[in-house]
């Protein structure tokens, strides 16, 4: 209806003209808005539009049973392009050929994919603009969406105009890349009620007052809900308190039951068609007298049929849910098994279909959906993918077979779906399936995955894993794909247990796998576990692995490439693929590898001072390891959090955190959550200028003075550990730490592991001090790491202010000043702050009508909050004799005889 379009949209109606015309300043528009808001209705006008304007539109729909589909959604927008592929460069035209379905071959890569498609709409748009429209970008098949990405930021200042829809609770790859974006919000009162009198002008008010209280603006409830009324229930009956979408499905399934057996039959054949591509009316229909069937759908208001592209489109998501609800099992699995012989060429396809249709053991099937099972992995469908592999352990012929499906469903569901819940169940039923005492290995890796994120038991896990790899000796360096997990499992269990004599084993067997340098396993052993011993070859291939990432939707070697750089500072080259599988395990796809990407990108926003963003993603990290039981995998995120708590100045909830960790590690023997408590006490106590306690804890995460293999934590502390011995008076051990730094390359590893190494050097080197602290403040890159650049400003700026040069020590004080105060880094704040007052800030109030020295009203503030002479000398560098003879001069100053009357004097306003 036309007036849907308009009814309160007139902001939208301004906007969408504009854009249209090319006057909105920018080329791409997201719009944005919960299910039913009136998203498409606002495309439709956008349509309408262009099509008065002379503008030529290129139009999609997202469908949600398309989401595993590669290109499926490209293939439908480009379709009415396919006569100017001829046009185009080979290998353009031979991609494209390929995703519209008219040659034979492999899919091309994201980058080929992404500049054909680039390549074909600019020679579309050459002489006339050209509107691509969107919908349901929810649902869109990620190398789609990554094609019209690339494309989109690339065609900037051209005739090209991209609109796209998305539901508001969706996480969508445009949204996050930064186009612009517009929310649709619902309908207010007036407008509300405005569309219900154009709609339904016989509705009394108080019908319509009781529809606008469901509705709550939603156009798409508003115009849907009065069909009730017309079959006569009155509003009273109307539920109060079920969600919008709750109702809207009530009515969408009592719609279809009303429908003819004929025409429900040809919408489950849409429905689990529509996981296929280019599929249009003719090819859903089961039966010659198809296009019979349809007509009751299209008046019912439920489905129509696109006149451009001849595809069955449902009116509204839900719709489809209905559908299969309404459906019996034997329904379903008929109309597979006629998809299955339509698709007798794609032996994926096939599979799937025959899998879903079976209803018997049937090897064949069972090989064809584990085969599949492995490549949905790397497509990113990981839910589909444990589905696959479990229903090939229900069709298996033999309990062997049976068991190791069993067992890697379990696996699939423990590392990467968050179903870790599920994993025992599936484990029992393996084993009942093989009655052997020896685990197989799927079954070992699956149970160690288990004991390891749910129990935190990395001891038992490794030799479990160690024991059952002995068994399959001959497998190790096979690069066979269990043996690949159970590998990889292994490194982990490794990493969390942090026990020397563990790792001696658990290295060797990696040492014997042969893994090659783009494999993930050979990454995070060479780079992750000990990243002083990374070598620039090793670096050089992690940087040729993170590159590749830009069109990956595997979500383990996301997140296992990205882990291996997480201790060299590289996370930040794959914060795109990072939120691709965030935004795949919110869409309940790999949840479990999401956990870890918010924590990966947490880390890095932690160096870079994006703190806020930070504690959000710790959070929702930290929820879904709770939900969904993942003890372990929580550590990093607990970590994080309580470092922001430890520099913020919130002591009591970082020593909690730091407590609470080492509690939950003790009885594990987990030596790295260990570590973690104590580089929170760590950063705590330096921000509190206890140097002596930094110490402690500092060197029992690393000793100084050497960089142990296994033990990468130890390079994230090389200015903590140096300064705080500097500090304490261990000059030697502070020394000894900074040159063992050097000697292990830490300054080519990255910016900001220079910046640490050359400060930790600036604060034990007697003569050049000056030289190294300039250079690390100059280096290139060291500004990125905003809260270690403005500790190594304080550092320098105390050095300066003892060498009696204030002015010049102002100056990088001021600059520490305004970095801590946006981080609101409480403690370093009050350090730099009492470091400038004893540098000469003017001092702006008089106490008790005597000026205080600069280093007087330092050392009086600091004894009023209660420090001791030796602690107020270790933060301000002095010696505790003079500190006292300060206090001797400032008592007569304000009026005082006692040390216990200070904080009353210093609270006082000047007289």
């Amino acid at each position: 209806m036309a007036f849907a379009v308009l009814v309160g949209r007139e902001v939208e109606r301004d906007l969408i003209t504009a854009f249209v015309l090319g006057q909105a300043g920018t080329p791409v528009l997201v719009l944005r808005g919960e299910p039913g808001v009136g998203k498409t209705a606002v495309l439709d006008m956008a349509a309408d539009l262009a099509a008065v304007q002379g503008i030529r539109v290129l139009r999609a729909a997202a469908l949600e049973y398309e989401a595993d589909l590669k290109f499926g959604a490209l293939n439908q927008l480009l379709h009415p392009l396919s006569d100017g592929i001829d046009e185009l460069g080979p290998a353009h035209r031979e991609a494209l050929n390929v995703i519209m379905g008219l040659e034979p071959g492999a899919m091309p890569s994201q980058l080929i994919a992404g500049a054909a498609t680039l390549a074909l709409l600019q020679a579309a748009a050459t002489e006339d603009a050209l509107l691509l429209i969107v919908d349901d970008v929810q649902w869109l098949d990620l190398p789609s969406a990554m094609a019209l990405s690339y494309a989109a930021r690339r065609w900037t200042g051209t005739n090209l105009r991209l609109l796209v829809a998305v539901r508001a609770d969706s996480d969508d790859g445009f949204t996050r890349s930064g186009f612009r974006v517009r929310d649709l919000p619902p309908l207010d009162d007036g407008d509300s009620d405005a569309l219900l009198r154009a709609a339904y002008p016989a509705l009394t008010a108080n019908v319509r007052r009781r529809l606008r209280a469901d509705a709550r603006g939603n156009p798409l409830a508003l115009l849907e809900l009065p069909v009730a009324f017309e079959k006569g229930s009155p509003p009273a009956t109307l539920p109060t308190v079920l969600p919008l979408t709750d109702r809207l499905q009530r009515l969408f399934a009592d719609r279809l039951a009303s429908l003819p057996e004929g025409t429900r039959r040809m919408l489950l054949f849409v429905v689990l068609a529509g996981a296929e591509n280019s599929v249009t009316f003719d090819d859903c229909a089961p039966t010659s007298q198809g296009l019979d069937d349809l007509p009751p759908a299209e008046r019912a208001g439920i489905v129509h049929v696109n006149p451009r592209t001849g595809r069955v489109e449902f009116r509204h998501p839900l719709i489809r849910s209905a559908v299969i609800e309404l459906s019996t099992s034997e329904e379903r699995r008929q109309v597979h098994r006629i998809l299955a012989e339509a698709f007798a060429m794609d032996p994926q396809r096939r599979a799937w279909h025959l899998g879903q249709a079976a209803v018997g053991p049937d090897e064949e099937i069972a090989a064809s959906l584990e085969a599949l099972s492995l490549q949905m992995i790397r497509h990113g469908d990981s839910r589909r993918a444990t589905a696959a592999m479990l229903r090939a352990a229900e069709l298996s012929t033999t309990d062997s077979d049976r068991a190791r499906r069993t067992a890697r469903a379990a696996y699939l569901g423990a590392a990467i779906t968050g179903d870790l819940a599920e994993t025992s169940r599936l484990l029992q039923q393996a084993h009942r399936a093989e009655a052997r005492e020896t685990p197989s290995l799927d079954a070992a890796v699956a149970a160690a995955n288990q004991l390891l994120n749910d129990e935190g038991d990395a001891t038992t896990a490794g030799r479990l894993l160690l024991a059952t790899i002995r068994v399959h000796d001959r497998d190790i360096g096979s690069g066979a794909e269990t043996m690949n997990e159970a590998l990889h499992t292994l490194l982990y269990v490794g990493f969390f247990s942090g026990r020397p004599e563990l790792w001696e084993d658990i290295g060797t067997v990696l040492d014997r796998a042969e893994a090659k340098p783009a494999d993930t396993l050979w990454l995070l052993h060479n780079i992750f576990v000990d990243p002083a011993g990374a070598t620039q070859e090793a670096l050089q291939h992690l940087g040729e692995a993170l590159d590749g990432l830009r069109f990956s939707a595997d979500p383990l070697r996301i997140v296992r490439v990205v882990t291996a750089a997480a201790y060299v500072d590289r996370i930040g080259e794959a914060r795109e693929a990072l939120w691709r599988v965030i935004i795949d395990g919110r869409r309940g796809g790999a949840l479990a590898k999401a956990i870890e990407a918010l924590f990966l990108i947490a880390q890095l926003d932690f160096w870079e001072g994006n703190w806020d963003e930070l504690i959000e993603l710790a959070a929702e990290g930290l929820q879904w390891c709770a939900d969904l039981g993942y003890s372990m995998l929580a550590g990093p995120g607990r970590l994080l959090r309580a470092l922001v708590d430890a520099a913020q100045g919130r002591t009591q909830a970082a020593d909690l955190a730091a407590e609470e960790l080492l509690l939950w590690a003790a009885p594990r023997r987990l030596a790295t959550y260990a570590t973690y408590s104590s580089h929170i006490r760590c950063l705590s106590a330096l921000g509190r200028s206890s140097f002596d306690e930094a110490y402690r804890h500092a060197a029992s995460i690393n000793a100084p003075g050497g960089f142990p293999r296994y033990a990468p934590h130890a390079v994230w502390l090389v200015l903590d550990l140096t300064e705080a011995a500097v500090r304490s008076g261990r000059l030697a051990e502070a020394r000894a730490h900074a040159e063992a730094a050097v000697a292990a390359g830490l300054p080519e590893v990255s910016s900001r592991l220079r910046l640490l190494t050359t400060a930790a050097l600036a604060l034990t080197d007697p003569h050049d001090w000056r030289k190294l602290f300039e250079e690390a403040l100059s280096a290139p890159g060291s500004d990125r790491w905003i809260f270690e650049y403005a500790r190594t400003a304080l550092l320098y700026g105390e050095r300066l202010r003892r060498e009696r040069e204030p002015a010049v020590a102002r100056t990088h004080l001021t600059a520490a000043v305004h970095t801590f105060e946006r981080l609101q880094a409480i403690p370093w704040l009050e350090r730099t702050r009492a470091e400038l007052r004893a540098a000469g800030e003017p001092v702006s109030a008089e106490i008790r009508g005597s000026v205080l020295t600069p280093q007087e009203q330092a050392v009086a503030e600091l004894a009023a909050a209660g420090l001791t002479n030796k602690e107020i000398a270790e933060r301000l560098v002095l010696s505790a004799r003079t500190v006292s003879t300060h206090l001797h001069r400032v008592f007569p100053k304000l009026g005082i005889t006692t040390r216990s009357a200070l904080r009353d004097a210093m609270s006082k306003p000047p007289a």
